[in-house]
């Protein structure tokens, strides 16, 4: 058994590439039906097994070998610079910068780790990568022109490229820095988070990168509407209890509140042992706002907070998928921009045969990098098959509380026009057997049927006799 996939409407001739070269009225756009769908968010389209299997083949034609060599290069940089962070003693540095009276020569040893060979070396490596991003960075600044600065990734890459050669450079200087190690930490700190956003594109756990920053930008709308709330509670702290540390200053009163937000309010040494030690000012407006405070804050905004970071996971899911293949597509559109044709007429494929019953890959190494970082994203699919079929029990559940609804209208119709015929004094057959499972699925046969045909027989008779 074989499925054979074909590509030809996914994708432009790749003859229409070279001719591009002699003609100059021709555009080459590459994966342009798969554009297409990325740009309207037809994630089912994107789902499609033609779809997956032709950016699969896109993928381990040459998008492995790119994302790699990235990764690689970027790592290259991160890996001496958490060496560096995780071995060498800032103490060491920051006490010999307070007590410097004097230029220090190049060979002295004035604090311990400075004749370390291998932390040299590292450093040097370092150097050595950071000014190799920042010509990276001017090249793609070259090439994408103002495309380039709608990226706020690029803005970290270059944090990161400055902020480690300032880490580094006092180190072939006569003279040391008092900031910095702060350098280092603001560098060390966006290169670790940097890091992540490079496994977006990893199918085993790339979507649940793409979940969180989707989750953050909803927190990030949140908070910004209920900072208002912690700066009201934060300055009636500050105006009520400034004679404690933490609420000194009102900077040091909107972190404590914060902290108070997340659960540390510290309510014996704040609150309790003030007032059993009589230093609070105003005890009862003090423990009246903590009331407050404690039923607005950490019960109703923190629960509301869950509630919307989680409760519509299904459609964060969803748009997260949407996303990341949204970035698969971008990156092999931009990469098959660059590569030349000879290129890409031998990697490039109109045509794939797969055969279910057969293993796909012999190699495990390259079984194991397809299972790592293949684009085609089956979770994917399988998140918005998920999604769909969440939307269906969704949408059975409404139906269910509807008929519920109506159930609930028939049985009080039924109970009304009961009270009607015992008004009127109507007697009919089925009185007797008319029960509150009128409705139940065991009475829908014919001998209820007929009983029912008979009672408003009687009623229509009964209306007849009385005009």
């Amino acid at each position: 058994m074989q499925i054979e996939y074909d590509f030809t409407y996914l994708q432009s001739p790749m003859m229409l590439k070279k001719a591009t070269k002699e003609d100059k009225n021709l555009h080459y756009e590459p994966l342009i039906a798969v554009n297409a769908m990325a740009r309207f968010n037809r994630i089912e389209l994107l789902s499609h097994p033609v779809c997956r299997e032709y950016l699969n083949m896109k993928w381990l034609a040459y998008g492995l070998i790119a994302h790699i060599f990235n990764l690689m290069t970027y790592s290259a940089m991160l890996v001496p610079l958490t060496v560096l962070i995780w071995t060498l003693n800032p103490q060491d540095y920051i006490q010999y910068t307070v007590n410097m009276s004097r230029v220090p020569s190049w060979n002295e040893t004035t604090y311990g780790q400075r004749t370390s060979k291998e932390h040299n070396w590292w450093k040097l490596f370092l150097f050595i990568m950071a000014i190799f991003g920042i010509c990276k960075e001017l090249l793609q600044i070259f090439q994408q022109r103002m495309k380039y600065f709608y990226h706020s990734s690029n803005l970290l890459d270059w944090i990161i490229c400055v902020f480690s050669i300032i880490f580094v450079i006092p180190e072939y200087l006569p003279y040391r820095m008092e900031k910095q190690w702060e350098y280092a930490a603001v560098a060390v700190l966006f290169s670790w988070i940097n890091f992540l956003l490079y496994l977006q594109r990893f199918e085993s756990f790339g979507i649940y990168v793409v979940m969180f920053w989707e989750i953050q930008k909803t927190m990030e709308r949140i908070v910004f509407v209920f900072i208002f709330l912690f700066i009201a509670f934060a300055l009636s702290f500050y105006a009520l209890l400034n004679n404690q540390t933490t609420y000194s200053s009102p900077s040091l009163s909107l972190m404590q509140t914060f902290a108070m937000m997340l659960g540390d309010i510290s309510y014996k040494d704040s609150f309790l042992a003030p007032l059993i030690e009589n230093r609070l000012p105003y005890p009862a407006l003090t423990f009246t706002v903590l009331i407050l405070f404690m039923f607005l804050v950490p019960i109703l905004l923190m629960n509301l907070l869950i509630g919307l970071a989680v409760g519509d996971i299904a459609e964060v899911r969803r748009n997260a998928s949407i996303k990341r293949m949204t970035m698969q597509v971008n990156l092999h559109t931009d990469l098959e921009m660059k590569m030349p044709y000879w290129f890409l007429s031998r990697v490039d494929k109109k045509s794939i045969k797969v055969y279910p019953n057969r293993k796909r890959y012999s190699d495990p190494l390259q079984y194991f990098l397809h299972l790592l970082v293949s684009t085609c994203s089956n979770n994917s699919f399988s998140s918005s098959s998920g999604s769909s079929s969440s939307a269906l029990e969704l949408e059975v559940q409404k139906q269910k509380y509807r008929l519920k609804d109506i159930l609930t209208i028939l049985r009080k119709q039924h109970d009304l026009l009961k009270l009607i015929i015992q008004k009127m004094e109507i007697v009919t057959e089925a009185e007797d057997e008319d029960g509150d499972d009128l409705f139940q699925t065991r009475r829908l046969n014919r001998q209820s049927s007929v009983q029912k045909n008979s009672k408003w027989d009687s009623v229509i008779r009964r209306i007849k006799s009385i005009k």
